[in-house]
């Protein structure tokens, strides 16, 4: 009679990582709409992982670089070499991609109630196309279903949750001038 808990418990514990496996990421997105539709910053601020995007942005940035070719100057122009031009590159993501410019680019949009339903209006369309594929266990990315870019957000496992680590840009978006990086 004894012999049936271990595997019961194992089968529960299997039930229960399945349920986890399947759940968490919707989960994940549902509570990102929440916050976004309350306009609560803090919540969605939670949901990201600052120092893995910023690692993601610089690194799809710098492979940008290495396939580009270097744009040849008139004679007396002088072009900043590579390590100035990723050094600059890597602070602007350091700069720009952090809790405090969420912050503020959300308080400068809000804007009045039409605007704030308006925009979650579109959210609301936005995550009804929505498409999750897994990469690993603690790894799933999001996008569009009819999107044939690439392009999609990357949620990797923090303990029990997600947090959004990296941005998959189409190829050739993380151009300089696209990330707006443009004069360097």
């Amino acid at each position: 009679m004894k012999g049936w808990v271990p595997v019961a418990i194992a089968a529960v514990m299997l039930g229960l990582t399945s349920l986890w496996y399947i759940a968490s990421p919707w989960i994940t997105l549902y509570g990102i709409k929440a916050a976004v539709e309350h306009r609560d910053v803090e919540a969605m601020i939670a949901y990201v992982d600052f120092d893995a995007l910023r690692e993601n942005l610089k690194e799809q940035a710098h492979a940008d670089m290495d396939r580009r070719a270097k744009p040849a100057m008139p004679v007396g122009w002088s072009v900043p070499d590579e390590s100035t031009r990723t050094a600059a590159i890597d602070r602007q993501i350091d700069l720009y991609v952090t809790p405090e410019t969420a912050r503020a680019l959300f308080a400068k949009s809000g804007g009045s109630d039409s605007s704030s339903s308006e925009s979650v209006g579109s959210i609301t369309e936005m995550v009804r196309d929505i498409a999750i594929s897994r990469e690993s266990f603690g790894r799933f990315v999001v996008g569009g279903r009819s999107d044939k870019t690439g392009m999609g957000a990357v949620f990797t496992a923090h303990g029990l949750s997600w947090r959004l680590s990296g941005i998959r840009l189409p190829a050739g978006a993380a151009r300089l001038g696209a990330l707006g990086f443009a004069g360097l």
